[in-house]
């Protein structure tokens, strides 16, 4: 008499197959929402370079001289007739507890002016994913 079914050794070769397979899936994901964070992070220093330059454009200087400066600066802008602000939108969920503007991981970006590895101008960076470093880490998103 012959049965139908499936073995022990057969049902447990599937269920490896089905795990191999859904690692690479999970594995696959984490590396599309990492590459999506940077990618955020980059086009979030990008619009922010732009914004200063209009900024530095009607002002005759960079604003502030920090993070939350800037974004005053660049929302609300000072009682000025040569501000046309405001140059860039931050949503409030961007902004962290101290009014600062927050990367895709929710670090503070950081703001010098005048810069060290811009002399001329400003450094803007991110300190990435790990949210340390003094914009010189290789995980580090920065405008220099």
């Amino acid at each position: 008499m012959k049965r139908k079914g499936f073995t022990l050794i057969e049902l447990l070769v599937v269920i490896a197959i089905i795990s191999i397979l859904g690692g690479m899936v999970i594995s696959g994901a984490q590396q599309a929402r990492k590459r999506g964070a940077i990618t955020k992070t980059k086009a979030q220093v990008a619009s922010l370079e732009t914004a200063i330059s209009m900024y530095e454009t009607d002002m005759g200087s960079y604003p502030g001289v920090d993070n939350k400066t800037l974004v005053e600066a660049l929302t609300v802008g000072p009682e000025d007739p040569d501000w046309s602000g405001p140059y860039v939108n931050i949503k409030k969920d961007e902004l962290d507890a101290n009014g600062e503007y927050s990367d895709a991981w929710g670090n503070a970006f950081v703001y010098v002016n005048p810069g060290k590895n811009n002399a001329s101008f400003y450094d803007l960076y991110s300190k990435g994913p790990n949210g340390v470093g003094e914009g010189e880490d290789k995980d580090d998103v920065r405008n220099w």
